[in-house]
């Protein structure tokens, strides 16, 4: 049972831990009134979340004006959370290795726009197509590198040398810069250049370079062994309404550990990141990034449509409640985290978190920036409603869709409607093409709509998505095509890529193989009038055991089109669900 959220030392009684006094380590008294509305507001979210501890630090200007620990950094041993409590801070770590990076940019090392390949020895990224990746792309999501998840090793026996995980994940499944895909193996190569350029593993160089100069005596992309003194227990819970577990002690997929997503780091440390990230490169009288690289960071590089939200270099951009904002969160095994700044106030947040319940959850820093920056969270619809339908309110209204995610755009009493699975938001209109979205995962975010030749909508831009309007797939479906036989293709999950082999011995038999290989047969299953469909247990590769599920409940829904049966094959099990497409030809 997770115990009652307790407030544990702030910033105005914690004495400065570093190896000389630190003149960023003050409180703010005449701000303590908007820090209590902040701390109000977030330990009711965290308490409503049962976490078992967190800690946070606001930063204002050149200075960490507020920081405090809530809970307990290890429920079962009565150890409270405080912002010098280490955790692991998963994608966050992103910024910070691409800082390592840009400081050899700052050198003359390579162009933004070289090709990757160009740089790397022993590690390339493989790829059919004639535009390679670069490391611009790489920075933003945009190198054709699909969704992965990188292996979770509870023994260090079962870890890979780190160019070995790269080469294994390192594969292009689409041109570069025509969408942005979130992509670990990218920040994996980022690391790896690091440790290239400096000849020395990169965990060594970020000590070095990035670490030591920003005063961050409690961050490392390893596992030492004073990082483990301070450490949190991290917890984990399969749905949100069971009581946490411990997470026992892991490795990133690979030594040294996954760039992308293994620094540990503490509130305190990461706030002195924010602020040389804050003041154009410069901390403490120190810089470690030129200035037009830093601008180059936070510039808009790679927009979702034709908004301008999208992504900067490692930050994610956008505008939130019409202040521009960067962001990054960040969630794996037992640990969750989230960092927002607003450049233009010069204020910023980090919140770390000692549990990831398995949702899209991430600790409410955007929120908390609102608060601090004297916005409410508040929204009342009958402030926007229409007495009189607007007349362009009937191009927008529609369904939209991204990877097999369905968007709802409607009208309800008097009100535009943005719809998303369960959740619902208003949208504001700010002008012709932008809204303002109030309420759900994306409250305060712009949204864009673009427009065809007739003038109605045929997509929304949000955030760093982009969701198509959707059209039925029209071609005729091969009522009377041959089944059975073998039909061979491959697909791409977070966890890795994989070929199938479908074998339909009848109208309601067929086999299939699993993820690892295995022949599993599938339940209601049916092969009738061009349509495929069944049920089968796919085996999960031991190496992604870790994440809390040993197998999934796959299901095919397939259609003879084109001589190839095309759809879908979706993914279940105690943690999550995923669905991906699916191609099969005649083996």
């Amino acid at each position: 049972m997770t115990k009652e959220l307790v407030q544990t030392e702030d910033l105005k009684s914690v004495k400065c831990l570093h190896p000389k006094p630190c003149q960023h380590c003050r409180g703010s008294v005449t701000e303590m009134a908007s820090f209590d509305t902040v701390e109000g507001f977030l330990v009711k979210e965290m308490g409503g979340k049962k976490v078992p501890g967190f800690s946070v630090a606001i930063v204002k200007g050149s200075e960490i004006a507020w920081a405090k620990g809530f809970g307990y950094s290890n429920q079962e041993e009565n150890i409270p959370a405080t912002p010098e409590t280490v955790y692991r801070v998963a994608s966050v770590s992103k910024p910070v290795i691409a800082t390592g990076l840009l400081q050899w940019y700052d050198k003359g090392r390579f162009s933004l726009d070289d090709p990757v390949n160009k740089l790397t020895t022993n590690v390339k990224i493989q790829t059919s197509f004639e535009e390679q990746p670069t490391v611009r792309n790489l920075l933003t999501h945009t190198s054709g590198l699909p969704v992965h998840a990188d292996p979770t090793c509870f023994d260090l026996n079962q870890t890979v040398p780190l160019e070995e995980m790269i080469r294994k994940s390192a594969i292009v499944v689409r041109p570069p810069n025509q969408e942005i895909v979130y992509a670990n193996t990218a920040f994996n190569i980022i690391g790896y250049l690091v440790g290239l350029f400096a000849g020395e593993p990169y965990p060594d160089y970020m000590r070095k370079n990035v670490f030591d100069p920003l005063e961050m005596h409690s961050s490392a992309f390893e596992q030492t062994p004073e990082i483990r003194k301070k450490m949190a227990t991290p917890y984990t819970r399969k749905k949100t309404d069971e009581p946490v577990q411990v997470v026992k002690p892991w490795y990133g997929g690979s030594i040294p550990e996954k760039p992308c997503g293994s620094l540990f780091s503490t509130v305190i440390d990461l706030s002195h990141f924010l602020i040389a990230q804050i003041n154009k490169g410069v901390y403490n009288g120190l810089r470690i990034l030129k200035e037009s690289t830093i601008m180059e960071m936070h510039k808009l590089q790679a927009c979702a449509g034709a908004s301008r939200s999208g992504y900067a270099l490692a930050w994610k951009r956008t505008w939130h409640y019409g202040n521009l904002m960067l962001s990054h969160t960040g969630g794996n095994l037992g640990w969750t985290a989230h960092a927002a700044l607003y450049p233009g106030l010069r204020v910023g947040i980090v919140i770390l978190c000692n549990l990831n319940d398995n949702s899209a959850w991430r600790p409410p820093a955007e929120e908390a920036l609102r608060i601090l920056t004297g916005g409410k969270l508040a929204f009342d619809p009958t402030s926007i409603r229409q007495e009189a339908i607007p007349e362009e309110w009937n191009s927008l209204v529609g369904t939209y869709t991204r990877e097999f995610r369905n968007a709802h755009i409607k009208i309800e009493n008097g009100n535009l409607i943005l719809e998303r699975g369960a959740e619902k938001a208003y949208i504001e209109r700010l002008d012709e093409n932008r809204y303002l979205v109030h309420g759900g995962a994306s409250d305060g975010m712009e949204l864009t709509f673009e427009f065809d030749q007739k003038n109605v909508a045929r997509q929304f831009d949000l955030e760093t998505e982009v969701f198509s309007r959707f059209v039925e797939d029209r071609r005729p479906i091969e009522e009377s095509a041959d089944l059975i036989g073998i039909w061979h293709g491959n697909f791409v999950h977070s966890y890795g890529y994989f070929t199938i082999d479908l074998r339909i011995e009848g109208k309601e038999r067929a086999s299939t193989t699993d993820m690892v290989g295995n022949i599993a047969y599938l339940s209601d299953f049916k092969a009738d009038r061009g349509r495929v469909t069944g049920v089968f247990r796919s085996k999960i590769p031991p190496e992604y055991v870790g994440w809390g599920a040993e197998e999934f409940e796959a299901k095919l829904d397939l259609a003879a089109i084109e001589g190839r049966l095309e759809g879908r094959i979706s993914f279940k099990s105690d943690i999550g669900e995923s669905t991906v497409p699916l191609i099969l030809s005649r083996a």
